[in-house]
């Protein structure tokens, strides 16, 4: 039986929200997701030179999609350890994605189908020489499913959709850039 790997990744990530919500200082003012600078993930014209930003931006975004690509395909046999996950991950963002992956394997369930990322870059610091890069997405989960894996109970879930995403994604001291947190709110938080 086919089912809906919205309600699952909204519970399965619920960590991600918290750890990033969590580590906005009270004191600080919440960060706007109003109109911020937009940078193009577009492939420079031929006769662009790219530059820092431009390599990093392009870095993040490879990191950012990359990561999404790396959890389903870990789901379609889920295995919490496998690299794959670390290899566009750190930190928060990659415990929030193994531990979502454990909690499908231990149900005998596992993922299949796809997301649908629309990443935009909403922040690149510092901007003449870039570590870290906040993406802002609408992402839709309503074509990725849980099935079951192994005999079970039957299992229902909310149907997918589209949820705002918000990610950091930093460089890191190997020179790689990986998604290092990530908030995922709700179906219908974003259009």
């Amino acid at each position: 039986m086919a089912l809906r790997l919205g309600g699952w990744i909204l519970r399965l990530l619920l960590v991600a929200v918290v750890v990033s919500l969590s580590a906005c200082d009270k004191a600080s003012p919440a960060p706007s997701l109003s109109p911020a600078p937009q940078v193009s993930l577009a492939s420079p014209s031929p006769t662009a030179v790219p530059t820092d930003r431009d390599s990093a931006v392009q870095a993040a975004d490879r990191a950012y999609r990359g990561m999404w690509d790396a959890y389903l395909r870990v789901l379609t046999d889920p295995d919490p350890a496998n690299p794959e996950l670390a290899r566009y991950a750190a930190g928060e963002a990659l415990k929030a994605l193994s531990n979502g992956v454990r909690e499908v394997k231990d149900q005998g369930l596992k993922g299949e189908g796809k997301f649908v990322l629309s990443p935009q870059v909403t922040e690149v610091t510092p901007a003449s020489a870039p570590n870290k890069i906040a993406i802002r997405d609408c992402l839709n989960d309503s074509e990725a499913h849980i099935v079951r894996a192994s005999p079970g109970p039957k299992y229902s879930d909310k149907p997918g959709g589209l949820r705002l995403c918000l990610a950091t994604v930093q460089r890191q001291s190997d020179g790689s850039w990986k998604v290092t947190s990530f908030g995922l709110r709700e179906v219908g938080t974003c259009t």
